[in-house]
């Protein structure tokens, strides 16, 4: 049976969409293609459905190497126009090996994207063939060059070229008392009249002096340029006779970076910290600007991004007591601004850059938390976190009313209690504080102070045939305008409820088993009026959840079958406490949980419901949710 199921999975291959492969890594790795699975992902919520597959495969032999990687991802959005978009993934890869020194090998990346919505760019598509060798001088060093071949295509418009380039890894290599890590990478893409490069470099050099301290010094450095199609403007198309335009954008990020470590051998303290400077630069080029017709959005701009950051940690950990501080200071600048165009008006010009420098930022950013797990007994443990942030924003143009300061104040403490080996229960209090200040009085309406204060309590028992996890919490919400009085839109209001949450397990019999979860929340919000602490009610609502399921367990086989129940009632309050239903939703029907487990090998889960919705108008409809998953591995 499990023959003719791979045979069958191999026919219809599966997917989740994952994202593709990250910059700050070999491209040209056997690792990257050295697992064998598949997974496939069926969705459906409302009414949108999704459809996604990823096959791993690979085969290897002393000296020969084939992987492949391929992800699907499609979703459908029913509505009165209906939407299709499509995206793929795939990766063919081979290597041989001639010597343990030498290497070649060819690498096939291809890429589909298509969406049926009028956006900037609803069809695309990149194929890359090449070739590479692969050479190792030294056992911690892999050098890689490559080219080949690319055909790029968006918008209808499809451009060929030539793909070449290098990479070279270099991962940890001892010189006396440092290690020495570094990755480096060269692409250009020529596919005429668009061009597309890229540049990396990374290097990590750690000293190894003591045992008890590390340093580690870091440096980076990443340019990249994307050239995109857009459809191009009349009097663009009328000037140069061209369907679409073409954009540049031109990315380039440095880092400097120093991380000190500090772990004593035998003591409960250690500490870390680190430092980094960060800077990033953003250009947008428009190839083709007509003069005829200039506005100021005809000129492109470049942001200019300059970070400061710092942050430390120091943890104390002994058996009974587990302590953590952690401070960080982050400063950062932020400059907006066109570029020139020769030719184009001045008085335009400046019209764009008053716009750009209103985008013109600076803020700083300081957070303080402290958290503790402290074991007061076998029986006893306390859980502490205090959190604290302040931010200060700052814009630097006249008409920009954005400057503000945050504060953001949280804690929270937590008491657990094993009373018996059947019963271990908790009790928890938290609360938060948040003010926002506006500094200019254009904004300050929006002042505000949000205290959020939250107590639960709960507890689990376990015996041998029932398994039940039971808690109950309260939470209010208390948001104060300091100027409610001057703007009638921004009114101070109270927020309140409560909730129960109940999750139970009963083993009937060996393979029959009833599993309970649902919830039951009562909210209320209304009016409120901080100085004398009263609130006038307006709004309450009543929400009920729940979902009884009796389960099959066999062998890996587990078969649930049961009911889903949902209802929300939202009421008026008039004159604070007369209820008046305004409206009502409630849904039932039945629901289904399968999951399969075959050798470690195939897993299979599905769970869905079908649900039969009434609402106040006494309109009745029927709704489908469902979702699937199948993985096999090899």
């Amino acid at each position: 049976m499990l023959k003719y199921i791979k045979y069958l999975l191999l026919f219809f291959p599966p997917a989740v969409t994952y994202s593709q492969l990250v910059n700050d890594s070999l491209n040209f790795s056997i690792n990257k293609f050295a697992v064998r699975d598949i997974q496939n992902n069926f969705d459906k919520q409302l009414n949108t459905y999704n459809f996604s597959t990823r096959l791993r495969q690979f085969y290897q032999s002393n000296k020969f190497f084939i992987g492949l990687n391929e992800n699907f991802n499609s979703t459908v959005i029913k509505a009165t126009d209906n939407n299709f978009k499509d995206e793929q993934y795939l990766w063919l890869f081979s290597q041989y090996n001639i010597s343990e020194f030498y290497k070649i090998g060819f690498m096939l990346n291809n890429n589909l994207y298509s969406d049926d919505r009028r956006v900037a760019i609803n069809k695309a598509s990149i194929m890359n063939a090449s070739m590479f060798l692969k050479l190792t001088p030294l056992k911690n060093l892999d050098i890689t060059p490559y080219g080949g071949f690319s055909s790029n295509s968006q918008i209808g418009e499809k451009d060929n070229g030539l793909l070449f380039g290098a990479e070279a890894g270099l991962d940890k290599l001892s010189l006396g008392e440092f290690e020495v890590s570094s990755l480096l990478k060269f692409q250009n893409e020529d596919i005429s009249p668009r061009k597309n490069t890229f540049r990396y470099f990374n290097i990590d050099v750690q000293s190894n002096i003591d045992q008890d301290f590390g340093n580690t010094i870091s440096a980076f450095y990443a340019h990249q340029r994307k050239d995109f199609y857009f459809t191009a403007d009349q009097p663009t198309i009328d000037e140069f006779g061209i369907d679409n335009n073409i954009q540049s954008r031109l990315e380039t990020n440095y880092h400097l970076q120093d991380r000190i470590k500090f772990l004593p051998q035998n003591s409960p303290f250690s500490l870390d910290a680190q430092a980094r400077v960060v800077w990033r630069d953003i250009e947008r080029s428009t190839r083709y600007v007509s003069l005829t017709n200039p506005s100021s959005s005809a000129f492109d701009s470049r942001i200019q991004e300059f970070r400061l950051e710092f942050s430390s940690s120091a943890e104390y950990r002994t058996d009974d007591v587990n302590l953590s501080f952690r401070f960080s200071f982050a400063e950062r600048d932020e400059k907006h601004q066109p570029r020139k165009i020769e030719g184009l008006s001045n008085i335009i010009f400046n019209e764009r850059e008053i716009n750009e420098a209103q985008k013109n930022n600076s803020s700083k950013l300081a957070t303080i938390a402290l958290s503790g797990n402290i074991k007061l007994s076998n029986f006893d443990n306390l859980l502490i976190s205090i959190f604290h942030r302040k931010l200060v924003y700052d814009t630097p143009s006249n008409v920009n009313f954005d400057d503000r300061d945050e504060l953001l104040s949280i804690g929270r403490i937590q008491y657990e209690k094993i009373f018996n080996p059947y019963f271990k229960a908790f009790l928890n209090l938290e609360g938060s504080l948040n003010k926002i200040v506006y500094i200019f009085s254009e904004r300050s309406s929006n002042n505000n102070i949000k205290r959020i204060l939250k107590l639960s309590s709960g507890g689990t028992f376990s015996s041998g045939k029932l398994i039940s996890t039971n808690s109950a919490e309260v939470m209010a919400n208390y948001t104060v305008f300091d100027y409610e009085e001057l703007n009638p839109n921004f009114r101070s209001y109270s927020f309140r409820q409560f909730v129960f949450r109940d999750s139970t397990n009963y083993q009937l019999t060996n393979y029959f088993r009833l599993f309970i979860t649902g919830y039951l929340k009562l909210s209320e919000q209304g009016d409120f009026k901080w100085t004398s602490f009263t609130s006038k009610p307006q709004r309450f609502l009543e929400e009920l959840y729940s979902e009884p399921k009796f389960f099959f367990d066999f062998r890996g086989f587990n078969f649930g079958i049961g009911i889903r129940y949902f209802s929300l009632s939202t009421y008026n309050l008039l004159k604070g406490t007369e209820k008046q239903k305004i409206s009502e939703y409630e849904s039932i029907g039945p629901v289904l949980d399968i999951n399969i487990n075959i050798l470690e090998t195939l897993s299979f889960r599905t769970y869905g419901w079908y649900e039969f919705i009434n609402t106040d108008n006494n309109t009745k409809r029927e709704m489908a949710t469902f979702n699937l998953k199948l993985v096999y591995k090899f």
